[in-house]
Parts: C-alpha cells; sequence; structure tokens
C-alpha cells in the first residue's frame, strides 16, 4: 500500500489531469518517493505525465505572489529572479499553521507534502555543508542575499508573513528547486532538456519522481489540445516515456542526462560509483578560457595546445623545447590539483554522516582518476619532446632533484 502523501499526491494529480501508471506503486523512504513496478511494464509505456498547468514556474509564481500581495507589487515582483518568485512561492505554502487557512492560489501543499521532509533526506551540501571547491559557500552566498531582499520586501506588506518567512524555509525551497528542478525548455512543442541563456529551473509535480539511471532511454513528450496553436498551453501535457521493459519489483528510472559526480552532489544530493561522465576544469592564470577534461585525459588538447602557444617565443614555431616547457608547467598545475584535494574523512567519523562520506568519496576517485591520467599525458608529452630532440641529434641531460 502506498504511503498516504504519495496516495495524496497520486489524486491531485489525477484530479489536474496529471497520471501515473497504474502498474507504478510509489515507495517511500528517507529520501522521498520511488517508483516501482507492481507488474511488468512494456517497454515505450508512458510512466507519468504532468499538465503545464501545474508547473511551478515563473508564470505560476508571480501569479500567485501577485495575488497574495496585490497588484500594486507586480513591478517589484517583476524584478525578482526566477528562483527568488519560485522559492517565495514554495516558503509561501509552509507559513500557514493550519493547511485550511492556505489560499486557494497556493496550490501544491499535496505535491510539498510528498517530497523529503527537512532532515537528512536533504543532501545536497548545502544542507550537509560541506564544501566542494567553493561551489556551496557561493551558493549559500548567493541563496541569503536573496532571501533578506525578499524578505525586506515582504516586511512593508505584511511583518507576520515576513516573521515566517524564515532562512530555513528559504534553503529548503532552495534545496528542492536544485534536486528536482528541469530547465524550462521542457515547456514548449520541442521538449529538449537542454539549457539556454533564457530557461531557468522550475518544478514538474509528478515527473520529478523518477530517480537517474545513467544511459536509461526514454522519451519526454508534450500533448496539445486539438486544434491548440499556443506555444504554452495550460491544457497541454508532459509525460516521461520509458523505452525498456521493466519487470516486477523493479524501480522505474528517468535520465537526467550525463552528469560529473559534482553536478549531481551539488544539484540532486547523490553521486555514482566511478561515473564515467565526471570532469575536472582547468584554467590558466589570465586566460578566459576554461577546458573541461574528463577520464583518461579526454579533452586536455585545448589545454595543453594553450600552454604551448604561451610558452613558444614563436607561436607559429612551436619546438620540441616549448613542448617540454609545457608539460613540466602543466605536470606542476597538476600536482598542485592533487595536493588541494582533501582526504576521505574516517568511516568512523561520527561528525560525517555515511551517505555524505560515500558521495564524496565518489567524487574524490573521479577527481583524483583524471588527474592521474592527466600525470600520465603530460609525461607521454614530455617522453615525445626528447624523443623530438634525440632525433635531432641534440641528448638533453635533467639535473636530478
Amino acid at each position: 500500500m502506498e504511503p498516504s502523501s504519495a496516495a495524496e499526491l497520486r489524486r491531485w494529480l489525477t484530479t489536474y489531469g496529471g497520471f501515473i501508471h497504474p502498474s507504478v506503486s510509489l515507495s517511500q523512504d528517507k529520501f522521498g518517493l520511488s517508483a516501482i513496478a507492481q507488474d511488468a511494464i512494456d517497454a515505450d509505456t508512458t510512466i507519468v505525465s504532468c499538465p503545464f498547468s501545474l508547473a511551478i514556474d515563473v508564470e505560476c509564481s508571480l501569479r500567485a505572489l501577485t495575488a497574495l500581495f496585490g497588484e500594486s507589487t507586480l513591478v517589484d515582483l517583476q524584478s525578482w529572479s526566477e528562483r527568488q518568485l519560485i522559492c517565495t512561492y514554495l516558503c509561501l505554502h509552509w507559513i500557514f499553521p493550519d493547511s485550511s487557512q492556505i489560499p486557494d492560489v497556493l496550490r501544491h501543499l499535496p505535491y510539498l507534502k510528498s517530497l523529503p521532509p527537512p532532515d537528512d533526506a536533504l543532501l545536497t551540501p548545502l544542507q550537509f555543508i560541506t564544501n566542494i571547491y567553493g561551489a556551496m559557500r557561493d551558493h549559500q552566498k548567493c541563496w541569503i542575499t536573496e532571501w533578506n531582499t525578499c524578505q525586506t520586501f515582504i516586511h512593508t506588506i505584511d511583518l507576520d508573513c515576513a516573521e515566517r518567512y524564515t532562512w530555513d524555509k528559504y534553503l529548503r525551497a532552495s534545496t528542492y528547486l536544485s534536486t528536482r528542478a528541469f530547465p524550462s525548455t521542457l515547456l514548449s512543442r520541442s521538449p529538449t532538456l537542454q539549457t539556454t541563456s533564457s530557461s531557468y529551473p522550475f518544478m514538474l509535480p509528478g515527473v520529478d519522481i523518477l530517480n537517474h539511471s545513467r544511459g536509461q532511454p526514454v522519451s519526454w513528450c508534450t500533448s496539445y489540445p486539438e486544434g491548440s496553436t499556443q506555444e504554452r498551453d495550460e491544457s497541454a501535457t508532459i509525460s516521461i516515456i520509458s523505452h525498456t521493459t521493466t519487470p516486477l519489483g523493479e524501480e522505474v528510472f528517468n535520465n537526467y542526462g550525463l552528469k560529473a559526480n559534482d553536478e549531481l552532489i551539488l544539484g540532486y544530493g547523490f553521486s555514482l560509483p566511478q561515473n564515467p561522465d565526471d570532469k575536472i576544469t582547468l584554467q590558466l592564470g589570465g586566460s578566459s578560457n576554461k577546458w573541461a577534461i574528463g577520464r583518461l585525459a579526454s579533452g586536455v588538447e585545448g589545454l595543453w595546445n594553450e600552454v604551448r602557444r604561451l610558452v613558444a617565443e614563436t607561436p607559429d614555431e612551436i619546438g620540441y623545447e616549448d613542448d617540454l616547457e609545457a608539460a613540466q608547467l602543466l605536470l606542476e598545475m597538476v600536482q598542485k590539483k592533487c595536493d588541494l584535494l582533501p582526504d576521505l574523512p574516517d568511516e568512523n567519523d561520527a561528525a560525517i554522516r555515511p551517505a555524505v562520506r560515500l558521495m564524496l568519496k565518489h567524487y574524490l576517485e573521479g577527481q583524483r582518476d583524471i588527474l592521474t591520467s592527466l600525470k600520465m599525458h603530460f609525461k607521454e608529452r614530455q617522453e615525445a619532446a626528447i624523443a623530438a630532440a634525440r632525433d635531432e641529434g641534440i641528448e638533453l641531460v635533467f639535473d636530478e632533484e
């Protein structure tokens, strides 16, 4: 039997035109809901769908906040970021002591009740206060600034509401948005998970139930009412179709795309062991170029060529001396990166939760593996330069350290 919060979510979603496959049972654990097949589900089956009208996006949030705070606040609210609008909309569901008092424009309470509680279930870095190379602190500083701006504005309208609009609530809402969001590029007649300069994160109730499995073959499909010509039609629905058979008792998965562990940890609160999509970003001082290097030193050519051009007296005529210098500089750069990686906390350290330690283990393994492959690559470049010098009749002698 499904937990009450899952059953309520299913009823609520269905009432507004959404759909969860009848052979999918929603199972609850401390990390949230999972979709489990109660019967074998054939390939090419629609698993879940959500109408555009239930999407928690800028339009939904701005409409609700304007209704609650007054039409005169519209201009001020339009200056807020997408995150401020959506997170404030979510927060307002939690400031009423009695759910029966929640205004009709705040209609996502059944969905919010189905999400993991604000405790161990939220395992993004802002929740467990673990820093991954400054990203957590940058996010926290930005989110606190956003919250202060919003609270100051709400304080001028409703003092009681402002006092209940706490940082903890905003952090919770921001974490939900980060871990469960999809790009707004999905809300179109040609849905895509590719972000653009104008896209922003939004939430799709029900659709976000499905957990991630790398390489899982799924499709996103939008369905519009017959005769509809609008790009954004509130009656349209967006669905996930699974293209593999799911056996009885197995979990039904989505595919979030190719993501490195730092992105999975920062955004979703989980990691993958030996993630083949792990990357490390390297940037030379004073350069605007950022090079994303993957396992087996994939993607390293751009960085290598940039350094060769920098050290060469004549960039159009690069010789073995330049290659030797470039390789040495890059080996030193990589070694500094290795030295900055923290040690994995002891498994008996009570100050860090096992799930958090596991994510750090996965993350560090990927970073060390990439850096090791870069060392090997640049040493091979060194050896190639030495061989090139030897071909010219020059035997290089190196001082022993």
